[in-house]
């Protein structure tokens, strides 16, 4: 659920909400979850009739984890590994430093690594961003998951702005590329597609504000756009107001606004289009929260001080169930009655184990996580936290073994020695991450029974 501040608002209305508005934050790719099929009976409607559907682009899966770790001068791929409980470079050199080319996980300073996923059993593919335009646009690479083996496949122009590795097929592997107009006019989203043996890159289609996922053939988008009256004016900002007034002020304005919202399904053969769920609200509020998992878009209403009271999924085909949603009167009665008048859901995160994780804003010091039961809609909260640079969260889901969920326990902010390139230490702040694997039943009991990841790899550098 996102509430608009009045800087906010003035800056759309200075753009006067002429073209559906992409979103300008990139997905974080480093908190994606891989997970099995829920015991939801919600069928996809073309993944088993097609033999070449897309398949989307996660960054693990029941065995092991990749990422990044950033170090002094370079930066290193690494492999968390589930059954072991322990992490490793990609590289299978003996004694090696992954400080060099000859490093098959190596990346070299002057580059970032933005994405990291699983095409196949076999092969890994991952986003490279060159720092300086003189080294060209982003590149994207696959690889064996090994590591090794590594090609380039395509390479944008400078400046052209890779944002997304969506999914691949059997031939091919689909990115989104973010595009300035030249004359203006607004900024879009295009699909583009390129061979998984390299090759030209072709243009799909333009995207909606936000891919959620794939089905069959079909690429699951998410478009919004918001509307302003015609001779609507803004409101007039008495002398000494306070913020607090100013910012009821622009909710009234607001509330004349009407956002049109729809998810929609779009051929990556034909472009043809199919809407799978279409809703209003108004400015402000988008009226829903969701998600796509397992061939269903998994969503609730999602309204200040309020709590859904009902959980929905829809399939690719259509067909449609919900479940009515049992939250405690406490915590209801604490939503309903947050004086800040902006409590209610979150985030609707992600279905393990038949339940539905959501978090929860209240008048609370902190944010909270629920657990739905897609059987009984019974809700259970789910008290596992951890100290992030001294505030406490619950703790975060980053992936899934067959039996137990990577979550990460503590991030706290440290003075590291690093060995530089010429042999010489340094010492510099650098955020400390620590990760573990817990069982399901512990997890959903709120028993911190913590299996740790043994970790070489996973500081990052600020």
């Amino acid at each position: 659920m996102k509430k608009f501040s009045a800087l906010f608002i003035a800056i759309l209305l200075a753009a006067s909400f002429t073209a559906c508005q992409n979103s300008s934050a990139k997905p974080n790719e480093t908190s994606s979850v891989s997970v099995e099929a829920s015991d939801v009976s919600a069928s996809a409607s073309n993944q088993e009739s097609d033999g070449n559907a897309l398949r989307s682009l996660k960054i693990g899966n029941t065995t092991g984890r990749y990422g990044t770790a950033f170090q002094m001068d370079h930066t290193i791929l690494r492999y968390i590994d589930y059954p072991s409980a322990s992490d490793t470079a990609l590289c299978a050199q003996p004694a090696c430093n992954h400080d060099s080319e000859s490093c098959t996980a190596y990346i070299a300073n002057g580059y970032t690594v933005s994405s990291i996923a699983i095409v196949d059993d076999q092969t890994i593919a991952f986003l490279v961003n060159p720092l300086s335009s003189e080294n060209g646009g982003a590149i994207i690479y696959l690889a064996d998951s090994s590591g090794s083996n590594r090609r380039k496949i395509f390479q944008a122009d400078s400046g052209e702005d890779i944002w997304e590795l969506c999914c691949v097929d059997d031939e091919n592997l689909y990115f989104s590329v973010f595009v300035t107009q030249p004359d203006g006019s607004g900024d879009r989203m295009d699909l583009y597609r390129v061979p998984l043996d390299g090759g030209d890159a072709e243009q799909v289609f333009p995207l909606a504000d936000q891919v959620l996922g794939v089905d069959g053939r079909e690429i699951v988008c998410y478009e919004y756009n918001f509307e302003v009256p015609e001779n609507t004016q803004e409101p007039e900002i008495p002398e000494g107001a306070t913020q607090e007034e100013i910012d009821q002020l622009y909710v009234q304005y607001q509330s004349s606004f009407v956002g049109t919202h729809r998810v929609y399904l779009q051929n990556v053969d034909t472009g043809a289009e199919r809407d799978l769920e279409t809703w209003t609200s108004p400015m402000g509020n988008e009226g829903r929260l969701q998600m796509w998992q397992d061939g269903a878009l998994y969503w609730c209403d999602s309204q200040w001080n309020q709590l859904p009271d009902q959980l929905h999924w829809t399939s690719g085909n259509g067909q449609s169930s919900e479940i009515a949603v049992s939250w405690p009167s406490d915590v209801l009665t604490d939503v309903q009655n947050d004086p800040e008048g902006n409590a209610g859901v979150e985030r609707l995160e992600v279905i393990v184990e038949n339940h539905a994780l959501l978090t929860v804003k209240g008048p609370w010091e902190e944010f909270r996580r629920y657990a739905v039961d897609l059987s009984d809609g019974s809700v259970t909260e789910i008290p596992l936290r951890y100290q992030s640079n001294g505030k406490e969260k619950p703790v975060a889901i980053l992936g899934q073994s067959a039996d137990s969920p990577l979550v990460e326990i503590e991030t706290q902010m440290e003075e590291v020695t690093y060995i530089q390139s010429d042999g010489t230490p340094t010492t510099n702040g650098s955020v400390i991450n620590r990760y573990a694997l817990i069982s399901f039943v512990d997890f959903f009991a709120g028993n911190p029974n913590y299996r740790e990841i043994q970790t070489q790899y996973l500081q990052s550098l600020w």
